[in-house]
């Protein structure tokens, strides 16, 4: 495909899914005790009504910054570890969020959401630290390095699910955070991920010619002057950075940072400045619908929205999957 119908295709992606993010924004912040038609959601909006404004608008804010950031996460994973299956989880970042997100609330009692955001982005900070630790040299083997983010990963959701069973009559916050769930949700959860989020994307965006060189094989890359070691590991920080940011505002919401890239990858292609971008957009687009859907489908009764995101991607991977298998593609 020539670069000119490369960067067609890409605007012409994005401005469906901009548009699918426009109508997703628009049914979230009409769904609530009160109900707004989509036509007064957009007045609203615009005349910068107290409701949406105030109240709606920061759960839409966090969802978008949260969807974004497992995606931009899922995506540096899987081509730095070179694993079509990796994803937050894979480096311990959810796991890590969730332990510390679950001891501060067992431990403490209830938290209000801005208190409960830096602690799970320390968490999952912590958590890809101990799998990097643990990796030690292994950190440029991919496969070791998928390894040892497992086997951590679930040593610390044992460690969760333990607390969990011995306080089990007061877990009924720490389950709802695990999950993934925006109630609550406000400004200050989003000014904890928001610039840290920006930041990512565009340090990504700079360097995205060299992560695109992780791509090829090693010594391929050596010839083209790429150093993939250094490469890689600059990616899977971000990544960490960037997945630890998304826990921390919305809870766990492994699911998105594992089919989104994906999902890009199909629409757009492999080049980062335009895979990222797009899975950005996708993710952020997936976690505002499902949280609207989520509150819509069973009202009053909230489904949290990382288990609909799981619901509506376990089925749509699995045929990702068996697609690409068929055709005889690389995942």
């Amino acid at each position: 495909m020539s670069t000119r119908s490369s960067i067609r295709r890409t605007s012409l992606v994005a401005i469906m899914l901009g548009g699918a993010y426009a109508i997703a924004v628009v049914l979230a912040l009409g769904i609530g005790a009160v109900t707004v038609p989509p036509a007064d959601v957009v007045r609203d909006l615009l005349s910068g009504d107290g409701l949406i404004w105030s109240f709606r608008m920061p759960r839409v804010l966090v969802g978008t910054l949260a969807g974004a950031g497992m995606a931009i996460s899922g995506c540096l994973l899987q081509v730095s570890l070179r694993n079509p299956l990796a994803a937050p989880d894979t480096i311990g970042i959810t796991a890590g969020g969730g332990l510390a997100a679950v001891a501060a609330l067992l431990g403490v009692g209830v938290l209000p959401a801005q208190a409960l955001t830096p602690i799970a982005f320390v968490g999952a900070l912590l958590g890809a630290g101990l799998v990097l630790l643990v990796a030690g040299r292994g950190i440029t083997d991919p496969i070791r390095l998928a390894l040892t983010g497992v086997a951590v990963s679930v040593g610390l959701a044992a460690l969760t699910h333990l607390l969990l069973v011995r306080a089990a009559p007061e877990a009924g916050a720490a389950m709802t955070w695990l999950k993934g769930s925006l109630y609550a949700r406000t400004l200050s959860d989003a000014a904890v991920a928001g610039p840290t989020l920006a930041a990512t994307l565009l340090a990504v965006l700079l360097a995205s010619r060299h992560l695109d060189a992780l791509n090829l094989d090693d010594p391929l890359t050596a010839g083209v002057g790429v150093r993939a070691t250094r490469w890689r590991i600059f990616a899977v920080v971000l990544a960490a950075i960037s997945g630890a940011a998304a826990v921390g505002a919305a809870g766990v919401l492994g699911f998105a940072g594992l089919i989104i890239p994906h999902l890009s990858r199909l629409l757009v292609g492999r080049v980062m400045i335009r895979h990222l971008p797009i899975a950005a957009l996708a993710g952020a687009t997936l976690v505002v619908a499902c949280d609207a859907l989520g509150r819509w489908a069973f009202a009053p009764t909230e489904i949290p929205v990382g288990a609909l995101i799981a619901i509506v991607g376990a089925p749509y991977f699995v045929f990702l999957l068996i697609r690409m298998t068929s055709l005889g593609e690389r995942p």
